[in-house]
């Protein structure tokens, strides 16, 4: 079970609930150590004083403010506690928006928000109900590791989730930040319409299932090749650019193949008789019949051709079932 990052109490108007703070998510990335290419020899990162040489203890380190010259404002990390707002550690919600209005900008990260024992169900309970009856979310602050955040806490599904949020002055404007500012030119009516049944065709329902980190397995692959003396294949390189000229020709392509992708979907899914099943019943049989008799490499090199999401981490009898005749998006999925 996760340990809490954060605890403390949710406070709105007069009333107040023990609550406890959790990560929503977690990063898989592949991790690194760096070593001294040539050797196998470790490179750590160590805290030295600058001026000696010598490694310093992380229980000698103060915070310094530069005033230039060198010379600096020494301040205690007890100090910063000391001064911290919120030190009797509260969410205090200082009002409640519609969610629409919060531009995605704002938001940083995810946390789930859960009551400190089953007697605080009750009132968690009636916040959450009240949230999702009113379609709104809680707007709060609150400190945590010597920082005090902005947050949005609106319902999500059985829980209050806790979203962290930019503060007005850290959000850049694209005026500033851009070489130059977009131009809005105007928009041939075809192209228009062109891209609009584009998009309705691709239209799709949001299933962050369906979604993977392919480049995370190509790094697998990587090193499962790397390891194994094998030649290492590059990945397609980026598409060029559309030429304005040929714009229209590639919306009418794209709009082909979005339909060609389409009409397939449907043909599949028209003869579910019985004669239907037990065809792919049978195909199924013999095409696992076949590959059982193939080694994990044989396998391995299959599902390599087949571009199947993970196979670097499965199994002889995985590779097998993966191999079988399931549609593409199913094995993008597994």
């Amino acid at each position: 079970m996760a340990r809490a990052i954060w605890t403390g109490a949710l406070s709105f108007g007069l009333v107040t609930v023990p609550v406890a703070l959790y990560s929503a998510t977690a990063d898989h990335t592949t991790s690194f150590r760096q070593i001294q290419r040539g050797t196998s020899d470790r490179v750590r990162i160590r805290r030295v004083n600058e001026r000696t040489g010598q490694e310093v203890e992380f229980s000698e380190i103060v915070k310094g403010y530069d005033l230039g010259d060198d010379q600096y404002v020494v301040i205690e990390p007890k100090e910063l506690e000391d001064i911290a707002p919120g030190r009797s550690r509260v969410i205090e919600v200082t009002g409640f928006v519609e969610l629409d209005q919060v531009d995605p900008v704002y938001f940083t990260s995810t946390y789930y928000l859960a009551p400190r024992g089953k007697e605080y169900q009750e009132i968690y309970s009636l916040l959450l109900e009240a949230l999702e009856d009113s379609r709104r979310a809680a707007v709060a602050n609150f400190v945590m590791r010597g920082k005090e955040y902005l947050a949005a806490i609106r319902p999500g599904g059985p829980v209050l989730q806790l979203h962290t949020l930019h503060y007005a002055d850290e959000v850049r404007t694209p005026a500033d930040e851009l070489p130059s500012m977009p131009e809005r030119t105007k928009v041939d009516h075809d192209q228009l319409a062109a891209a609009r049944r584009l998009i309705d065709a691709l239209s799709i329902d949001w299933d962050p299932e369906q979604y993977q980190d392919s480049y995370e397995d190509r790094v697998h692959e990587l090193i499962d090749a790397k390891r194994a003396g094998n030649e290492i294949v590059s990945a397609d390189a980026a598409p060029e650019a559309t030429n304005v000229v040929d714009l229209m020709e590639a919306l009418r392509a794209s709009l082909n193949r979005a339909g060609a992708g389409a009409a397939s979907v449907g043909d599949a899914q028209k003869g579910k008789g019985k004669e239907e099943k037990s065809r792919k019943e049978a195909t199924v049989t013999k095409i696992t019949k076949d590959l059982s008799g193939l080694s994990k490499a044989e396998l391995y090199a299959m599902a390599g051709e087949q571009d199947i999401a993970g196979r670097s981490k499965m199994t002889r009898e995985q590779l097998i079932a993966a191999l079988g005749p399931a549609p593409r998006s199913r094995r993008r999925s597994a």
